[in-house]
């Protein structure tokens, strides 16, 4: 092959490998934002269930299901404003 083919055909390479890298690591950074969005759909979703239960099942508006894998590390209770426990709120 000539000199200025083989040139070509490496530069062609390095852009198709950069872009490679660069599409990888918007997938990653992809990724770890759709987690973030989950655990904080998972977090609403109960809050509004520790809510409802506080106000003594008054029902709130139904809420589309998170992945049930996003709920696992989620406390219910947390971001409700209330330093009572829970059985003299219910009273």
């Amino acid at each position: 092959m000539s000199d200025r083919l083989k040139q070509s055909l490496l530069a062609s390479r390095s852009e198709i490998e950069a872009g490679l890298a660069e599409a990888e690591a918007e997938l990653t950074r992809l990724r770890d934002r759709t987690r973030e969005l989950e655990e904080l759909i998972a977090l609403g979703t109960a809050t509004l269930l520790a809510a409802e239960m506080l106000s003594g099942g008054a029902k709130a508006a139904p809420v589309a299901a998170a992945p049930a894998e996003s709920f696992a590390a989620v406390d219910p209770t947390a971001g409700i404003a209330n330093d009572k426990p829970l059985a003299k709120a219910q009273k």
